[in-house]
């Protein structure tokens, strides 16, 4: 192939609309630095930890008992970061669940519990606003969304609950199901498939969530779901990967002690990156419609 035909080649691909929202996005998530965003959500994210995890056990606790939830859920977390930091988080959410004394140190522990499993989503919601280009206005205005973004998280915690009732309740129906019609055949491999589909599909519900209501701006379900889907992928690859490096790194290790916490913190940190990559993908998506209705609605005034 002739430079001139590699040089046309290289322009169609570029002006294809994947490859350009691929490149929009790519550029957003250099601009808006959202490495270092991700650094600042994975800390709040390790301290908002065991108050986030304990509102979720107990919504879920309510359908099924707490000692199912718990088990379901710290069986997926150790899919993901491994068994000593998955031990670790557990030991983080069992101390925490036992601090809490009676009468008002109980009321007490209860505001704190909703005030610091709201930090995280508090956190995103400024992250988002970076990555959207939204700013918070001044006076009354400014703290009633602040309000709204407070109460937005806790219900967001809450969501977060339900959404480990319906994955317990899909795990069990499918892996019931299977043993049903395939018994111990090789071809149970269907329900597994079955089952990765389902956890991504339902990750992809959370992620779109997310990013649809956290922001200080209005965004559209359907652009912030494209971007929830490209992050619940990058997130589902990316935790094999994840498993595989921690495998053969040794990283708990090599920090000694603080193994555990620091396998969290690159855990945490990995899953802040890959939700702002999503979300900028959501906002190249949101850029390049509202480009196209504008240049629409010119193209029609023209033509009065």
């Amino acid at each position: 192939m002739s430079g001139v035909g590699l040089q046309r080649f290289g322009t169609r691909a570029l002006n294809m609309k994947p490859v350009r929202l691929a490149i929009s996005a790519a550029k957003g998530f250099s601009s808006d630095r959202c490495t270092m965003m991700g650094a600042g959500i994975a800390f709040y994210s390790a301290f908002s930890l065991a108050p986030t995890l304990l509102l979720v056990l107990a919504v879920a606790g309510w359908f099924f008992g707490e000692a199912a939830a718990r088990g379901q859920l710290f069986s997926e977390i150790k899919n993901v970061v491994g068994s000593d930091a998955a031990r670790a988080m557990q030991d983080i959410v069992t101390h925490a669940h036992h601090s809490a004394g009676g009468g008002f140190a109980t009321l007490a522990s209860i505001v704190l519990l909703i005030v610091g499993a709201s930090a995280t989503f508090t956190s995103l919601n400024t992250a988002l606003d970076a990555v959207f280009d939204t700013e918070s206005p001044p006076g009354i205005k400014g703290f009633a969304l602040l309000l709204r973004a407070r109460l937005m998280s806790f219900a967001l915690v809450l969501g977060l609950g339900f959404l480990l009732v319906v994955s317990l309740v899909l795990d069990t129906a499918i892996q019931i199901a299977a043993r049903a019609i395939f018994g111990d055949s090789p071809v149970v491999i269907i329900a597994a498939i079955l089952q990765s589909a389902v956890t991504l599909a339902i990750l992809t519900v959370a992620l779109a969530a997310l990013i649809k209501w956290l922001p200080d701006t209005r965004i559209r379900y359907g652009h912030a779901a494209i971007g929830a889907f490209i992050a619940a992928v990058l997130f589902t690859v990316g935790r094999h990967l994840f498993a595989l490096y921690l495998s053969h790194a040794g990283t708990a290790t090599t920090f000694g002690a603080a193994g555990s916490l620091a396998v969290l913190m690159m855990w945490l940190y990995f899953s802040s990156v890959v939700f702002l990559l999503g979300a900028e993908v959501t906002a190249a998506v949101r850029a390049d419609r509202t480009h196209a209705s504008d240049r629409a609605r010119a193209g029609a005034t023209s033509n009065r």
